[in-house]
């Protein structure tokens, strides 16, 4: 997948979430931002708008208007439970590298891939 698909991105900002949950760090929000993840600001707005309405995070508030979509309190951004169980159901999402080679091999293997 491409760095800039949805469930890539949205991936990556349930990792970095959930790891500011864990370190009980707060949010940068500078890592959350379309400059940061180098896609339009219109398409990091729909994501962040279906993060917010889906549940997957609270604290943060998005509201459509007559110019687009709002994007409120991005500071106060927090990752839900369901958000947490949405990044352990999508791990296959992380690069090769951070998987044992054999693995990647073996999976390789079995389904004739190159």
């Amino acid at each position: 997948m491409a760095k800039d698909d949805y469930f890539v991105i949205l991936y990556e900002i349930m990792k970095y979430l959930y790891s500011c949950l864990k370190q009980g760090k707060n949010v940068e929000v500078d890592q959350l931002t379309a400059e940061y993840f180098e896609i339009p600001e219109r398409y990091w707005k729909y994501i962040m708008y279906n993060l917010i309405n889906d549940g997957y995070v609270t604290g943060a508030f998005a509201r459509k208007t007559k110019s687009g979509i709002a994007i409120i309190d991005l500071d106060s951004i927090q990752i839900t439970p369901q958000g947490i169980q949405y990044y352990f159901d999508n791990n296959f999402l992380q690069s090769e590298d951070s998987v044992d080679p054999l693995l990647i091999n073996k999976i390789k293997e079995v389904f004739k891939w190159k």
